[in-house]
């Protein structure tokens, strides 16, 4: 399975970025197919809400 960072924005919306191919992966240079997305290797919890989120106030 692939691997990813997952962002937790205030406003309730997570992002996922993508890190590094599986070993499985890797040759082809794809991304790994649905039902098998990934592991998320490190969760972030970030301050500020998303770009596309209408919710521009976040309480702590």
């Amino acid at each position: 399975m692939c691997f990813y960072h997952a962002y937790g924005h205030c406003c309730g919306h997570t992002e996922m970025v993508f890190v590094k191919f599986c070993a499985e992966q890797q040759m082809s240079q794809q991304r790994c197919p649905r039902g098998r997305e990934g592991v998320i290797t490190l969760t972030v919890k970030v301050e500020y809400p998303c770009g596309s989120c209408a919710k521009k106030v976040c309480l702590a």
